[in-house]
């Protein structure tokens, strides 16, 4: 699968360094810096058109500020987005007791679409215990067991579920974020819920 900075540049591979200087001419600035910040992403004739279309701006430092700053809130956003909006309480129950796919599909594709991707892993991992639970206590009713004891083995079902989310879910995200960024400090990774 080719990721987005490969795409961009594939027009990038079949075009001059003078109609690459004109397309970069009408970029804005942040556009340009992103190109410099992501060099690996881009070509190194774009790269450096880039930087030589950036050297004829004049650019202040309140830009340079302006940028960083964006770059930060992202990864901000990234992070908090993979580690700290965690599914609330409820949201959880629903999943578990509620796993079928139709009824619980739109919730999953707004996580998706808003790109919470620590909220989409916990709504599909709480779909796949409650489904487990719900089959081996349709198999202990099916072998006679009493209506109680199901139940309360569905139900029951829920807190192992809750217990080991920790680890299946956040703490595979902090590690990997650790290998994709380096070690991040536990105190920002957070308890936030999200109703």
């Amino acid at each position: 699968m080719l990721n987005r900075h490969v795409i961009s540049n594939l027009p990038e591979l079949m075009v001059s360094k003078e109609e690459l200087k004109g397309t970069y001419a009408m970029l804005p600035t942040e556009k340009l810096m992103e190109i410099i910040d992501n060099k690996f992403g881009y070509t190194e004739l774009a790269v450096s058109v880039a930087f030589e279309e950036l050297a004829s701006r004049k650019i202040s430092e309140e830009e340079i500020k302006n940028y960083k700053f964006k770059q930060i809130e992202r990864l901000n956003n990234y992070i908090k987005k993979n580690i700290s909006h965690d599914l609330a309480f409820t949201q959880k129950n629903l999943f578990y007791f509620i796993f079928i796919p139709i009824l619980t599909f739109p919730f999953k594709q707004s996580f998706r679409e808003k790109g919470y991707k620590l909220k989409s892993k916990q709504a599909n991992y709480y779909s796949i215990f409650g489904f487990l639970f719900f089959a081996f206590s349709a198999l202990f009713l099916f072998e006679g067991l009493s209506n109680l004891f199901v139940a309360a083995f569905w139900i029951g079902g829920f807190i192992p579920a809750y217990m080991m989310d920790e680890f299946f879910n956040r703490q595979r995200q902090i590690r990997k974020l650790q290998r994709l960024f380096g070690p991040i400090n536990p105190d920002e990774s957070g308890q936030e819920q999200d109703a």
